[in-house]
């Protein structure tokens, strides 16, 4: 099958379902308007049967090349649908060909600051903020997916999430020393089912708030702001499984060729 003959067809219902979940998320207003603005655009662009495709983003490029659109308005525009195609699960359908301009670099969080996050959040006994730490560098949870570490969950000892509205599923694993914990936390919190993580209005905790939270104890745990966020905390954990893997990987490969050597001296020819 063609790149061409998989779609997802656009409506300017699934646009706004897709900025009611980036608002949920704590995008801001001004974000959100230019997110509207861009991918209705786009939609008034696209041929009968609106079909967002493989080659959309090349297309849309192009023609805003040949109309004379600044890079960073093509940029932007091009951003606004790769959000979109990653709220759909179809990361096959966004743009890596952006046009030139500044780069950039997003800071690196080392396990060290990692640690003295959730240090500065224990002396400061803010077990919330202790907790998020744990939960999205240690575990590796989106703050999407929060919600979904229930109460009930943690007592079943599976956590089964989904996202982009059941598009994307997969499993979490949570060690049962942290999930003993946040049962504990919950139960101290007073929450017995739903969400382990809320505000005091009892609503799961949006990127604003978890971003405020984390904000507050970078300067007692002397990391630098930019680096005390969701995003850092999730490429930590990415970087820190990335390394292990590697590390096994090398292993593997040298206690195979101790064993290919072993039997080089067993049944070798010349042995």
């Amino acid at each position: 099958m063609g790149a061409e003959a998989v779609f997802e067809e656009l409506s300017p219902e699934l646009i706004e379902e897709f900025l009611e979940d980036q608002r949920e998320r704590g995008r801001a207003p001004g974000s959100l308007a230019a997110y509207r603005r861009n991918l209705l655009k786009l939609y008034s662009l696209l041929p009968d049967g609106k079909r967002l495709t493989a080659g959309t983003a090349a297309r849309w490029r192009a023609r805003m090349q040949a109309e004379g659109v600044p890079p960073r308005s093509v940029n932007a525009r091009l951003s606004a649908l790769n959000s979109l195609c990653g709220y759909l699960g179809r990361r096959e359908f966004q743009s890596g060909d952006f046009l030139d301009g500044p780069e950039i670099v997003q800071p690196e969080l080392t396990r060290s600051e990692y640690l003295r996050l959730l240090g500065a959040a224990k002396a400061l006994e803010k077990e919330r903020t202790y907790f998020l730490i744990k939960v999205l560098g240690g575990v590796g949870l989106r703050v999407q997916e929060l919600p979904q570490l229930t109460a009930e969950a943690l007592r079943a000892g599976e956590l089964e999430l989904s996202y982009h509205n059941s598009r994307c599923r997969r499993s979490a694993a949570i060690p049962p020393a942290l999930r003993e914990e946040l049962l504990d936390f919950a139960g101290r919190e007073g929450f017995q089912t739903g969400p382990v993580f809320r505000t005091g209005e009892g609503r799961p905790v949006s990127r604003t708030y978890v971003c405020k939270l984390l904000g507050q104890i970078s300067g007692p745990a002397r990391v630098a702001p930019e680096k005390a966020t969701p995003r850092c905390l999730w490429n930590m954990y990415q970087s820190t499984r990335q390394d292990i893997l590697r590390t096994i990987s090398v292993l593997a490969d040298q206690a195979y060729d101790r064993l290919l050597a072993q039997e080089q001296q067993l049944a070798g020819w010349d042995a």
